[in-house]
């Protein structure tokens, strides 16, 4: 994951630029591995706004929503998770309609789920039976509760349609900001599904000196506040990440079709290792093996061996969306050196051979006008060594070799697959790419530019593409923003001192990537990057038509503040048969049929929904649990005030105090070592606030 960027002038007063991606985020242990470190997690979350309520205590017991994914034409992925008050098993039953009244007439599907401790109570339901290319809506049940109402929609059958329109997005940071893209996304009516590149959570801790996080906005601060490790720990990130209403509308009203990158594990993860993991962190299997199934808890993304992640969802006769592994699969090792003749091996890979020859077989066998790779990194050549900066010890090697994480760092077989491509004939290719923080257009050549990697200022090699024609190249990438997650100006704010000479250094490098250098070069080195903006948060629409495919950029106004206020940036299209892009004069049309959102609230809303809570737990781990283990609470608390948390009999009388603390409103963790000598039985983790208590049952056996 590119994470951060630092520019100084370079040549000259126009010619500019450094680059460092050695900052890492702070690093801090597991909150399940002490218990020490509760008073500081207690604080630390304590800071936050009363005014900034951690959950909508009117969504009892599905707090977290309903979501629903990886369509087919006949069947979709339908998710939610209920938070109980003790650790039982809970029926959970759904119902399907056409139309969000749920009259009898409209009702199609119906069914019963059990889920329990083991699932972290998330229920995943395929329904079968669907018609394609429908709007259906569904909600949750159990006892006498009700979910909201979710809104998905199949993919439509073979020679079934004309249009499809799909959000495309990555990169949600939940301490840099606001989701208001996600929100965005929520209020569109005609989109068929969003699909997701990756970077969905952010591993990091949380608080100051962390990354993303600012005192200007408390509120948006890592639960847990320590980087997460344990099963514990990414179960409490997923659910604070699905806590956000933003997030929760955007699941609501469309369905998601998701792939991981990096973060969702650790940073700059491959197969074997990440970047951020050591050997003091534990086993990297372990902490890759939780994080997977994490990750097919909370998400709604169809079972599969292994939990692998690669898959193709089919869209009619118009798109075939493949969908990659580009991080954990068989990723090698990133070798952030160029001048190491190991980088340049024929048998260095992303995806691994049999992921590889999966792709190729599902790109010849397709059908579909589009065939569409849903992919974690920048796949095109991305030319920077001309802008190192000598007077900061930097050389163009060094500032080249910076940026291997992407497949620049695996050129072997990137060009096997573009030579596959070109010797197969193989038309109308659309690369998908999240990761970066940015946005580009990219034609797709081998050997776009007389700059090469493994070369940075020798102009010399052979060129095997013409911006002007778009002879050469074979497919055409789209790069989205980043929901929430730095942009190059926000990065280089800090270093430039303020946030406008950020934003002016960031300006002048976008300016110059894809344009001819000063002298002595005067070539471009990114000629097939034809759209770059390195500054904005937003998304993309992808519009796909028989004869035309286009990327429409929307960009929020503001992360910084609850706003889904945006603007159109900028749209690029291909058409059919060409595998080049341009500019296009308007952004697509919408489609002509619009099916109503779901609305807010839930069906039949109880009249108990209307009672005032105090508090909440999310989630107590392990539950079972051990006398003398450490058990880790995660807990929500809605007013402000002194909160003690004791460990009680059913009875009522008390066992021993956890925690007395001075507490905000907001969500909150707790780890704690109970007594060796605690008897097996039923207990109440009790929870006394100044408005009022609540309380958890737990089994000690």
């Amino acid at each position: 994951m590119i994470q951060n960027f630092f520019m100084k002038p370079l040549f000259t007063v126009t010619f500019f630029l450094l680059f460092s991606l050695g900052v890492q985020a702070q690093q801090f242990d597991s909150p399940t591995k002490v218990q020490h470190l509760a008073q500081k997690r207690l604080e630390r979350n304590g800071e936050q706004n009363n005014h900034q309520l951690p959950y909508d205590e009117r969504l009892k017991p599905f707090y977290h929503g309903v979501a629903s994914g990886d369509p087919l034409a006949d069947r979709v992925i339908l998710w939610t998770r209920v938070t109980p008050d003790r650790n039982v098993p809970v029926n959970v039953h759904y119902l399907v309609s056409k139309d969000a009244s749920f009259e009898p007439s409209s009702i199609v599907k119906r069914g019963r789920m059990l889920t329990d401790a083991s699932k972290d109570y998330t229920v995943k339901v395929d329904v079968d039976g669907l018609e394609p290319a429908t709007t259906y809506y569904y909600y949750f049940s159990t006892g006498r509760y009700n979910s909201i109402i979710g809104r998905t929609r199949t993919a439509p059958a073979h020679a079934e349609t004309d249009q499809l329109r799909f959000a495309v997005v990555s990169c949600s940071n939940y301490q840099a900001g606001y989701f208001n893209a996600y929100q965005a996304i929520a209020q569109r009516k005609d989109l068929d599904a969003v699909i997701h590149l990756g970077d969905y959570i952010y591993e990091y801790g949380g608080g100051e000196g962390t990354y993303g996080y600012s005192a200007d906005r408390p509120e948006r601060i890592n639960v847990p506040d320590t980087e997460i490790l344990t099963l514990a720990d990414y179960r409490t990130r997923y659910s604070l990440y699905r806590l956000d209403p933003d997030l929760r509308a955007a699941h609501q009203q469309h369905p998601f079709l998701p792939i991981w990158d990096d973060h969702e594990s650790a940073n700059d993860a491959y197969e074997h290792g990440a970047e951020n993991h050591n050997a003091g962190e534990g086993s990297w299997e372990e902490r890759k093996a939780i994080s997977k199934k994490v990750y097919f808890e909370w998400m709604p993304i169809r079972e599969q061996v292994e939990n692998k992640i690669y898959r193709t969802v089919r869209y009619g006769n118009l798109a075939d969306i493949i969908m990659v592994d580009t991080r954990l699969e068989a990723r090698d090792e990133q070798i952030n050196d160029i001048a190491n003749p190991a980088l340049y091996s024929p048998n260095r890979t992303l995806l691994g051979q049999s992921q590889k020859q999966w792709l190729l077989d599902q790109l010849q066998s397709s059908t579909a006008k589009w065939k569409i790779i849903a992919n974690q990194v920048i796949f095109s050549e991305f030319h920077v060594g001309w802008a190192a900066n000598a007077q900061l010890g930097q050389t163009p090697q060094s500032l080249e070799s910076q940026f291997l994480d992407i497949w620049d760092g695996y050129p072997a077989e990137r060009n096997s697959l573009i030579d596959a491509l070109a010797n197969q004939a193989i038309k109308n290719v659309i690369i998908l790419t999240g990761d970066f923080h940015s946005t580009f257009a990219f034609d797709v050549a081998k050997f776009p530019s007389p700059f090469s990697t493994s070369d940075p200022l020798n102009v010399s090699r052979s060129v095997g593409y013409d911006p002007t024609t778009g002879v050469g190249s074979v497919a055409v990438e789209f790069a989205t923003p980043s929901i929430t997650s730095a942009n190059f100006d926000e990065n280089l704010a800090a270093i430039a001192g303020s946030k406008a000479a950020g934003k002016a250094l960031s300006d002048q490098f976008e300016q110059q990537i894809n344009n001819p250098l000063p002298a002595p070069y005067n070539i471009n080195p990114n000629p097939h990057m034809k759209y770059v903006d390195l500054d904005q948060h937003g998304y993309f629409i992808m519009d796909l038509q028989e004869d035309r495919a286009q990327a429409d950029w929307y960009f929020m106004n503001t992360i910084l503040e609850k706003s889904i206020a945006e603007s159109f940036g900028r749209g690029l299209f291909t058409t059919d048969g060409t595998q080049r892009l341009q500019f296009a004069q308007d952004a697509a049309p919408a489609k002509a049929q619009q099916d109503a959102l779901a609305p807010a609230q839930p069906l039949n809303r109880n009249a108990d929904r209307e009672k005032k809570e105090f508090g909440t737990v999310f989630g107590v781990y392990p539950n079972p649990v051990e006398g003398g283990s450490t058990i880790y609470i995660n807990f929500g608390i809605m007013y402000g005030g002194t909160v003690s948390i004791s460990l009680k009999k059913l009875n009522g009388d008390a066992v021993v105090k956890l925690s007395e603390q001075q507490l905000d409103t907001g969500n909150h963790t707790l780890a704690y070592q109970l007594p060796n000598d605690l008897k097996k039985g039923i207990y109440l983790l009790h929870f006394e606030t100044p408005n009022g208590s609540f309380s958890y049952r737990i089994v000690v056996r």
